[in-house]
């Protein structure tokens, strides 16, 4: 479209920005930008008011179209770098794509910084309100990008995506206003070592996944039967649902509720994301009583005191990390669960293979991903090992049964 044809509005803000960035802010007036756009200067003070407020619909403007870019993957967020998972190679075309976009305005990026303190605040806070927005867009996509590179860095995504951000704009910044060769050899020279600094401290975050077998499920849950109805419903929960060792300790009576006509569990809280999760009474192919009937509830039933924690140590206080663990090496012990001897492969059994344990069944029993994730509470980068591992047990069974 020409620009002729353009609504008033638009056409005086795409002539403002051509103005500004061909000639810088302060040398562009508002009578050059009323002539080029071919209206009257009062039909530009009717619009924006004076030149700060006509800068402050060009500064919108252009962060709109950043982040239109960004988020319909035109160009620096193509979907195709994000699920490749290349976090150095991403790095490294978002920097050039930015440096170049920036580097295509100097005279308007160096009014920007030379008369930044002579600008009403409204328009500063446009600015900084652009950074956020940019910045959040970023951090997305790097995040996407780290769960499909199986990595984690240091830094949480948005940190990281501030820090790529200031990092590029003040190379900028530097490049348009003084000499930078005696700081680095060329633009590329800075973009590889800004990728390799924010990178080499990446680290493979893919978990190995150590599920049991049915066999050693159904002996530990008989072993903690027998030990008591606290320990029956403490193991029942752990491989039920899923849990965390100090999801479990953190755990209230009133966590244990009704969703409909099913009791689940309120897990999270104090800070931390909530989520529902069922308690399977079907484990690793064993039935362990009904949604009215089963090891938590009598355990429930059975308590006398009106402390508000769901676990309670032989002391009668809350019952502590220690005495789960220690609870946990009774179950398991091979004097009491004969099948562990001659599974585990001298690897002691963790609290943590029962949520493992749990997982692998889910995902094998048919459940989706991404309400594996919810329920779980699984971090995105975990579930690759979940996958693979229940893929590995779903080829097996296909295996043995195709020689049935």
């Amino acid at each position: 479209m020409s620009l002729t044809r353009l609504p008033t509005r638009q056409r005086i803000v795409h002539t403002a920005f051509e103005l500004f960035s061909s000639q810088g802010i302060t040398e562009t007036t508002t009578r050059q930008i009323a002539d080029q756009a071919a209206v009257n200067e009062v039909t530009l003070f009717r619009h924006f008011g004076n030149k700060h407020g006509l800068l402050l619909a060009v500064l919108q403007e252009c962060l709109q179209k950043y982040l239109l870019m960004t988020q319909g993957g035109e160009s620096i967020m193509g979907s195709e770098l994000v699920n490749q998972g290349d976090l150095k190679r991403f790095l490294t075309y978002y920097a050039q794509n930015s440096l170049q976009a920036i580097e295509s305005v100097p005279e308007l990026v160096r009014s920007l910084v030379g008369e930044a303190g002579q600008y009403p605040k409204e328009s500063r806070q446009i600015i900084a309100q652009g950074m956020s927005q940019v910045n959040q867009a970023i951090a997305s996509a790097l995040k996407d990008v780290m769960v499909n590179a199986r990595v984690q860095n240091p830094l949480p995504p948005m940190k990281l995506a501030s820090l790529v951000n200031t990092c590029i704009l003040g190379y900028a910044v530097i490049a348009m206003t003084s000499e930078v060769q005696p700081l680095w050899h060329s633009r590329e020279d800075f973009i590889a070592t800004l990728v390799e600094t924010l990178t080499q401290t990446s680290v493979t975050t893919a978990i190995t996944v150590r599920d049991l077998s049915a066999e050693i499920v159904a002996a530990i849950l008989h072993s903690a039967k027998h030990l008591g109805v606290k320990d029956y419903a403490l193991a029942y929960v752990l491989f039920g649902a899923g849990l965390k060792a100090l999801e479990l300790l953190r755990l209230k009576r009133t966590d244990y509720r009704l969703e409909g006509k099913n009791r689940v569990l309120q897990v999270g809280g104090e800070g931390k994301a909530v989520r529902l999760v069922p308690i399977n009474q079907k484990i690793c192919g064993h039935r362990y009583g009904s949604n009215s009937n089963n090891p938590l509830v009598a355990y429930l039933k059975s308590r006398k005191d009106s402390r508000p924690e769901m676990f309670l140590g032989q002391d009668g206080e809350p019952l502590t990390m220690s005495e789960l663990e220690e609870r946990w090496e009774a179950w398991t012990s091979p004097q009491k669960c004969h099948e562990v001897e001659a599974d585990q492969d001298n690897m002691p059994i963790t609290i943590e293979q029962a949520r493992h344990t749990w997982g692998v069944d889910m995902l094998t029993r048919g459940m989706d991903v991404d309400g594996f994730c919810i329920i779980g509470g699984i971090k995105a980068y975990e579930v690759y090992a979940y996958e693979q591992r229940a893929k590995e047990k779903a080829a097996l069974y296909k295996a043995l049964s195709l020689d049935a």
